[in-house]
């Protein structure tokens, strides 16, 4: 269930193709509704010798398809899926923590009681499409600090879901050091996807994490996980490394999470920080090169027959297969909302307190407020945007974040992304199955 509230234009400029090689040869991706085609032989030399009429194909190329919507569209999609931010406090004293450790600068002082959480969780139910799964999140701080609220949400979402016969699932977002063998017995038998901070071996992990004592976390998460890595039974469990400036050595990092018993994991460079650990315009080209290094060995495994068990990498290269392409990076105000302890509905979890992505609570959403959010963060309406070629793929990156957006930035998300575009050809060629391609007849 959706409604289209408007449209925002396209730059008439914009490029509509971007050229690019793999180790196979040539390409070239339609930048609009992403289709990626091969230029063999003549042809690449063809596209190249006349950009007029390049641009003229590749529009053609980009006409929408029957079920695509509208890039220009701003569409208003039922809500689906909602963050309940139910602790205002945590374990640890992680130095760049965007959430103040649940407190967000004090806009959350309370956890969250199962007043607000269950109306908040009976609003959503009550407006979701049927067609699709609800998913409900767990954040904070740490949300296992209030873990009888979320054992509470979790049995009342799945009696009022089945009554309405909804597909309902949960999330969390945790540090692992103090999960407990109830809270893995109700991950390992219902669609449960948690996500760990963990940011690599003991050291590292230790220095960027400690806890709120002083002391090192590493080995009380690896110890506490080791009984859901080892059985994960429905869950989906996956490990999430903040990456700061003084310490970019990704694949020594992600081998020490693997080794712990994680099956893929993630990285996440850190753009905004109060404590100066953020990437600067400096420090881009560096992680690039890690970033690039360590898929390259992640391709290699897939093309050896393995999976690929970067997310980054993973997810990037099953998004251009499908030919995603979005003018917005995320739900957010769409069809995701974070919950704070009070009751407001914000568009981010990463926004409590910030009256600008505030938009109402669980007796209703501000749908002036909210079409106006979605229409300022549309990538059309990003000034630094509209006419980049990578513009559906990037779409304007986290909305936080954009506020740090910088050329040097920009420049790493785009040689990310023609990376990608290479790893997808060669993976997509030499072993199509990856994809699901049938090459048998």
């Amino acid at each position: 269930m959706m409604r289209r509230a408007g449209a925002v234009a396209a730059q008439p400029s914009a490029p509509s193709f971007k050229r690019f090689r793999s180790s196979l040869g040539e390409h070239v991706l339609i930048v609009p509704h992403t289709r990626v085609f091969d230029l063999p032989g003549d042809l690449a030399d063809d596209w190249d010798a006349d950009p007029a009429a390049s641009t003229r194909l590749a529009l053609t190329l980009a006409e929408q398809s029957p079920g695509e919507t509208a890039l220009e569209d701003v569409v208003v999609p039922s809500a689906q899926s909602i963050s309940l931010n139910v602790s205002s406090a945590c374990n640890l004293s992680c130095g760049y923590c965007y959430a103040d450790r649940g407190g967000f600068g004090g806009a959350q002082s309370t956890r969250m009681t199962a007043e607000v959480a269950i109306a908040a969780v009976d609003t959503l139910l009550a407006g979701a499409d049927r067609r699709a799964p609800v998913t409900i999140g767990f954040l904070g701080g740490e949300p296992l600090l209030n873990r009888a609220l979320v054992r509470q949400v979790v049995d009342h979402a799945e009696r009022a879901g089945a009554a309405l016969g909804l597909d309902v699932r949960f999330s969390m977002t945790s540090n692992g050091t103090l999960l407990s063998e109830a809270d893995i017995a109700m991950m390992r038998t219902r669609r449960f996807a948690l996500t760990v901070s963990v940011d690599g071996g003991g050291a590292v992990h230790d220095r960027q994490r400690p806890t709120a004592r002083g002391r090192g976390s590493f080995a009380e998460l690896a110890k506490r996980l080791a009984p859901l890595l080892a059985d994960p039974g429905s869950a989906q469990v996956a490990a999430r490394m903040t990456v700061q400036s003084d310490s970019m050595d990704l694949a020594v990092r992600f081998d020490a999470v693997l080794g712990i018993g994680f099956s893929e994991a993630g990285v996440s460079p850190l753009r905004v920080s109060s404590n100066g650990s953020e990437l600067a315009d400096e420090h881009w080209p560096g992680y690039l090169a890690e970033l690039i290094a360590l898929s390259r060995r992640e391709l290699g495994r897939a093309l050896a027959g393995g999976s690929i068990r970067l997310t980054n990498l993973a997810v990037a290269l099953k998004r251009i297969h499908a030919g995603s392409a979005s003018p917005y990076p995320c739900g957010a105000g769409g069809g995701y909302f974070s919950v704070a302890a009070e009751g407001k509905w914000y568009a981010c979890h990463r926004a409590v307190g910030d009256a600008a992505y505030e938009l109402g609570d669980s007796r209703g959403l501000d749908e002036k407020r909210r079409q106006d959010f979605l229409v300022e963060r549309h990538v059309h309406s990003q000034t630094d945007c509209r006419g980049c070629w990578a513009r559906y793929l990037c779409s304007g990156s986290c909305h936080q974040e954009s506020r740090s957006r910088s050329a040097a930035g920009c420049d790493f998300i785009r040689d990310w992304l023609s990376f990608c575009l290479s790893a997808y050809c060669e993976l997509s060629t030499r072993r199509p199955e990856y994809f699901g391609i049938d090459v048998t007849h």
